[in-house]
C-alpha cells in the first residue's frame, strides 16, 4: 500500500501513528517539552477515550445513518456532472477547485457550530486545553454527522473521484499541522493557506477570538466574511472551560451536547412563559 492510499483511507490506527508523529516532532526538533507533560497526557488519553466512543456510536448506528444519508440524497434528485468534465484540466487543478469547494462548506458548516444552537456539537473540539495533532481528531460523533452530511449533499454533484484521494490526504496532514504548537504565520501566503498561528487563535480561550478564524484551509474566506482575527503569536490558554465544557472528564464532554440543549430549550421556554405573563394579550396560539 503506498502512502496515498494509506492517507486517504484514514483508520484509528493510521491517524494514531501521525499524531504521535507529530507530538514526537514537537518534542524532540522543536524542545516543547510539554508535549509529553502530565497534562498533555490526560488531554490526550481523553481524546483517545472520546474516539473510542465514537467507534462504539458508529458501529451501532452507522448503518441506519448512512442508509438515511443516502435515501435523503436520492430524495433530493440533485443533478451530478459527468466526472469526465474534469479530464481536460490538469489532475493538481482540480485537485485546488475540490479544496476551494470542501473548504467554502467547512465554513459555513464551522460557522453553523458556532452559534448558540448548533455550540453543543462543536464543543467537544473546543474542550482539550492542550491542543496538538491529537486535537484534530477530538470530535463529537454528532459533528461528524452533521459534517458528512453536508458533503454528501454539497460536494456529491462535482464528482471529482481522481482527485478525491488527493484532497483527502492533504486535509488530514493539514488538520494535524494547524494544531500543533508552531510559531508559523505563513507570511504573504497566509490568506491563502492556514497556519498554526492561525488556528490556535480559533482555540484560545480568549473573547476576542470566540468565533474567528473558521476556514479549515483557506483564511481568505474569514477575511471575506468578517471573521478573520489576526493578534499575532498566540500564548493565550486553551480550551473551553469557561463555557462549561471540561478537558478531561470524556463522560461530561460526551452528554455536553444533550445537556446544553436542554438548558437552552428550558430557557427559552422560560423566557417564552414569562413574556406571556408580562403581555397575556399578545399571546398567539397557532
Amino acid at each position: 500500500m503506498d502512502i496515498l492510499t494509506w492517507l486517504a483511507r484514514p483508520t484509528w490506527h493510521s491517524e494514531l501513528i501521525l499524531c504521535a508523529f507529530a507530538v514526537l516532532i514537537l518534542y524532540i526538533v522543536f524542545r516543547k517539552k510539554g508535549e509529553l507533560s502530565r497534562h498533555a497526557l490526560e488531554n490526550t488519553v481523553a481524546t483517545l477515550l472520546i474516539g473510542g466512543i465514537n467507534i462504539l456510536v458508529a458501529i451501532v448506528f452507522l448503518k441506519d445513518v448512512n442508509a438515511f444519508m443516502q435515501s435523503a440524497y436520492a430524495a433530493l434528485h440533485i443533478p451530478t456532472l459527468d466526472p469526465s468534465v474534469w479530464d481536460a484540466l490538469p489532475l493538481w487543478v482540480v485537485c485546488v477547485m475540490g479544496i476551494i469547494a470542501k473548504d467554502f462548506v467547512d465554513y459555513w458548516n464551522h460557522r453553523l457550530m458556532h452559534t448558540k444552537w448548533g455550540w453543543p456539537t462543536h464543543a467537544a473540539h473546543h474542550s482539550d486545553t492542550h491542543v496538538n495533532a491529537f486535537t484534530a481528531n477530538r470530535i463529537h460523533f454528532l459533528e461528524a454527522m452533521l459534517m458528512t452530511a453536508s458533503y454528501i449533499i454539497l460536494l456529491t454533484w462535482l464528482q471529482m473521484p481522481k482527485a478525491l484521494p488527493f484532497v483527502i490526504a492533504f486535509y488530514i496532514l493539514h488538520t494535524k499541522y494547524v494544531h500543533m504548537d508552531l510559531p508559523f504565520e505563513h507570511g504573504i501566503f497566509k490568506y491563502l493557506i492556514a497556519s498554526p498561528v492561525y488556528h490556535r487563535w480559533h482555540h484560545a480561550d480568549v473573547p476576542a477570538a470566540y468565533g474567528k478564524n473558521l476556514a479549515n484551509v483557506m483564511p481568505i474566506y474569514d477575511v471575506i466574511f468578517g471573521t478573520y482575527y489576526e493578534a499575532g503569536k498566540c500564548n493565550a490558554p486553551m480550551g473551553a472551560l469557561g463555557t462549561g465544557v471540561p478537558d478531561k472528564n470524556v463522560w461530561r464532554i460526551f452528554t455536553y451536547p444533550f445537556e446544553e440543549w436542554g438548558r437552552l430549550i428550558r430557557a427559552s421556554l422560560a423566557e417564552r412563559r414569562a413574556k406571556a405573563d408580562t403581555n397575556p394579550s399578545e399571546t398567539v396560539t397557532r
